[in-house]
């Protein structure tokens, strides 16, 4: 096996001794065997996390089980995220009740009583893909969300999870604030022929439409539209890309909101200061 050869430090990583130890024995001209390549490996694509370290470590060396190499391929992904979306990959894999995960091709629901906690449902990996965020409160109350991610191939499904999901809720279409409905979809920078302005706007905005209006088929007049084109260009470094939180507390405990990788806002009615 070649061996390998590393010339940088990571900026803001506490130094680990053992690395520092197996630098120096490279740059004394010492060759490191299997085992120390493999372990250096690890300890550069796992500075802060010793079991992720060592299980790529295995990896290298073939030595990794089926059930280790999931394990590795989470730790992989989590070095994606910030500490905000990997709590919440923790509270899903804990069966926290109040965390709902949206997967691609699929949609979920969820309602919060005055009574009840905060509920979050969430998505990650849209990446040309189709969001589609639904929320209404209704006089009583309650606050109610929908949440869809599915890909420009499945638009006849995502319409119809959009129905049966909305349709199944009596609350949402009894509501008296359905204010935001989030679309987003892939966006294209495009030119005014006229002022030869550039602009950042949905790449399909037949299919967007296409989702808002069945959204307001189901709930009636007065739903506001909101529409949120994003880059498919995956910027070096930056963590959360391609994730959609919604984060939604009772009524009377603060107002609920949305996080993008790019973007951010409230939803629903705003809360005054009592």
């Amino acid at each position: 096996m070649d061996n390998f050869e590393f010339q940088f430090q990571p900026i803001g990583i506490e130094k680990n001794p053992r690395k520092d130890e197996l630098l120096a024995k490279q740059r004394e001209g010492q060759e490191l065997s299997r085992e120390e390549a493999a372990e250096l490996q690890g300890l550069f694509a796992f500075p802060d996390n010793p079991q992720g370290a060592s299980l790529l470590a295995k990896d290298v060396l073939g030595q990794t089980t089926e059930e280790e190499k999931e394990k590795l391929r989470k730790y992989f992904q989590r070095k994606q995220f910030t500490p905000e979306v990997n709590s919440l990959w923790d509270r899903v894999e804990a069966g926290d009740p109040n965390v709902e995960q949206v997967a691609m091709s699929q949609g979920k629901a969820i309602e919060v009583s005055p009574d009840d906690q905060e509920k979050i449902i969430w998505t990650y990996g849209l990446g040309g893909c189709y969001g589609c965020l639904v929320y209404t409160e209704h006089p009583n109350g309650t606050r109610n969300a929908v949440l869809t991610h599915y890909p420009p191939t499945e638009i006849s499904q995502d319409l119809a999870k959009l129905r049966e999901l909305i349709g199944n809720s009596l609350n949402m279409k009894e509501a008296t604030t359905k204010q935001t409905v989030l679309v987003m979809a892939a966006g294209e920078w495009v030119q005014d022929p006229e002022t030869k302005k550039d602009s950042y706007k949905v790449k399909d905005q037949q299919t967007a439409d296409l989702l808002a209006l069945a959204v307001q088929a189901e709930l009636g007049a007065g739903v506001n539209v909101k529409l949120e084109p994003y880059s498919e260009t995956q910027i070096a470094g930056k963590k959360d890309q391609g994730t959609l939180l919604v984060y939604i507390p009772p009524t009377g405990k603060g107002e609920a909101r949305y996080r993008t990788w790019f973007s951010g806002g409230t939803l629903g009615k705003q809360e005054t200061d009592k």
